[in-house]
């Protein structure tokens, strides 16, 4: 059944409006001409985050874990013991402890179902706050930095090969010709406009690069982690 369904045309259909003709006849796809756009949920949104800058623990079974939180996520420090082993730290999603009275804030902003209630629904909102994580979490700086240095590592030293790189990564296909002409304009200006990577300890990767570039690169990677296109599936 599921090969049957997953071979299909209509489970296999675009996104996209390309038919002006469909959309003015059926604008809400009652009909499945075309896929209706879906978000990641938050646990798939946490894993694509990590494993995009190569940081995901794929370690199988084991017990629950509690990620590093900063003080202002927090209600009760005692209750959310952080990992001994950073390995743990960035554990696949569906590892990440459950509690009935705190919700994990990522989960939270995104839609995660309620703890509270036994038969919790998975509800799908567009909010502020889920930009704002994206945008200033320090989880998503963080790994922003580490998407970053991995760029450097596997691309070398040249601009164009990082952005062609993270196009791969984040989007699995290749850049447009305009794609690159924007990224590479919005590396020049970030860099030019100075800035620190907010790191104690910066990846080695980035000495090769130098502090300014190391940060521009950065806001660059986090910039691609706050498109639609690598939130939504098409």
């Amino acid at each position: 059944m599921h090969r049957l369904i997953m071979t299909s045309r209509v489970y296999q259909r675009s996104s996209a409006f390309d038919s002006p003709q469909a959309a003015q006849i059926d604008p809400e796809n009652r009909l499945l001409w075309r896929m209706n756009r879906r978000r990641l949920e938050a646990e798939a949104l946490w894993d694509s985050i990590h494993s995009v800058a190569g940081t995901l623990n794929l370690k199988m079974n084991g017990r629950p874990v509690m990620p590093p939180l900063v003080a202002e996520e927090l209600t009760n420090k005692s209750e959310w013991v952080v990992p001994a082993d950073p390995a743990d730290h960035t554990r696949r999603g569906i590892y990440i402890i459950v509690r009935r009275n705190f919700r994990f804030p990522l989960f939270d902003v995104f839609d995660a179902p309620v703890n509270a209630i036994s038969c919790g629904g998975r509800e799908v909102s567009t909010v502020a706050p889920q930009a704002l994580w994206l945008l200033n979490n320090r989880t998503a700086f963080d790994q922003s930095r580490h998407l970053a240095a991995r760029l450097v590592r596997e691309a070398g030293k040249e601009p164009s090969a990082w952005i062609e790189r993270l196009w791969r990564l984040a989007y699995g296909r290749v850049p447009t010709a305009e794609e690159v002409k924007e990224a590479t304009a919005l590396l020049s200006a970030l860099e030019t406009a100075g800035g620190e990577t907010g790191a104690d300890a910066l990846p080695k990767a980035f000495a090769e690069i130098g502090v300014a570039r190391a940060a521009a690169l950065s806001k660059l990677c986090l910039t691609v982690l706050n498109t639609n296109e690598f939130i939504y599936v098409d």
